[in-house]
Parts: structure tokens; sequence; C-alpha cells
């Protein structure tokens, strides 16, 4: 399964290769010999874990404290790990990877950075677009991206979900905290696939069948 990934190779700073190691020598004057490093590499896992533990299957500094696999841990002490960026979207192990590189960076806090990319940083904005102050604007008063003169507005996209439906919805009937991040996610993140991959996998979580696709509540002034 193909998340693009990134690695330092062993043999300089900024080479990229399926190694995933770099090896720094630091030299000390109070030492005659020099003091070595190794330092692990990853980046743009983008929620697929089954990548992400073959990643790890074959890595030098970092690897899973048990047969679960549901936790992280540093090899050996001189160890270091480095995560570019781009945790969740495509797969369906978004909460899980988070859940690990957290874990690790809590247990090796100096040992361990963790950097954003734009998949992690372009979540920030569902903080404020999901909080009851913003779900009771009426969907109607919400605009299209401007940065994409294509993609529909929430109205349209509800009342697409409403025709899609049948039996006499509409699009205020549609309207719930679930479908305006649907539409976030399909409309203006560029990850049409995100919402059925977050359901799939909190699902598995929860240990349920399936995760529902609403609130259960009415939005534009309900949420």
């Amino acid at each position: 399964s193909g998340a693009p990934a990134h690695a330092l190779s062993a043999s300089g700073v900024g080479a990229l290769s399926s190694d995933a190691h770099m090896r720094v020598r630091t030299p000390f004057r109070c030492s005659p010999h020099p003091c070595e490093y190794e330092i692990a590499f990853v980046s743009d896992v983008e929620g697929d874990l089954d990548y992400f533990n073959r990643w790890v299957a074959g890595s030098r500094c970092v690897a899973y404290t048990g047969s679960d696999e549901a936790a992280l841990t540093l090899t050996h002490a001189r160890a270091y790990f480095v995560y570019g960026g781009d945790v969740p979207d495509h797969g369906r192990g978004s909460e899980q990877l988070l859940r690990l590189l957290v874990g690790l960076k809590r247990a090796f806090p100096r040992r361990v950075a963790l950097l954003v990319g734009n998949r992690d940083l372009n979540k920030l904005r569902l903080t404020s677009e999901c909080a009851p102050s913003d779900l009771a604007r009426p969907h109607w008063s919400i605009p299209a991206p401007h940065w994409d003169p294509s993609a529909p507005t929430l109205s349209q996209h509800l009342e697409q979900v409403a025709a899609a439906r049948g039996g006499g919805a509409t699009a205020e009937s549609c309207d719930c905290a679930a479908e305006r991040l649907r539409w976030m996610y399909d409309n203006t993140l560029g990850c049409p696939a995100t919402f059925e991959a977050r359901r799939a996998e909190l699902a598995a979580l929860r240990s349920v069948g399936s995760a529902t696709g609403d609130n259960g509540g009415g939005g534009g002034g309900g949420g």
C-alpha cells in the first residue's frame, strides 16, 4: 500500500533512501573517540498503518514494545526518531498512528521530534468549524472554499444528500455535524476518502459493527 514515505540514508544528510536511518558522528574534543548517534526518519504515512508497521519492522532505532503493537520504544540509548509530518488521511490507521507517535514522544521527549505537515495543520480548523457556535450558523451562510471555484457550497452538498436519501428529506433535516465534517473533508481539505476511513477506524477501535453517519441532530441552528 503506497502512501509516499521518505527516509534519510546512512550516507548523508538529505539523501533519500529506503534505509530510513542516518548515522551522525559528532566529535568531542574531550574524547579521542567520536560519539555516534543513529537517527530514524519517516514521513507522509497518512494513516497507512500497515506501511508504518513494515517500516518499524525494518528499523534499527524504533520497535514495538510487545506483540500487540500497542506502544513504541527506542531500541538503544543513542537512538533518535524524527517524524516528518502528515500523519492522517488516506489510510484507516490515522488515530492509532497518532497515539503511537505521541506515546513515543512522551516516553522519550528529548530524543523524539514530531514535525507537522500540511495534512496535520489543516485539521486545526476543525476545532473552530466543528464547535457548537459555528455549527449553529445557518448552512446557507457558509460559502464554498474560495480556492476551489468548482467545489459545492455546504447548502449544495446538503441538497445532494437530501436527494439521495429521499423520503421528503431536506437540506435542513440533513444538516448535522457529521455532514458538515464530510463536506469539509470531501470539498475543502482534499481528502474525500477520509470520512469513511475514519468512521471504519473508530468503529474498529470501539469494537462496534459500524459508526453512525450523523449525530442525530439537525443543523443550521442545531448542529
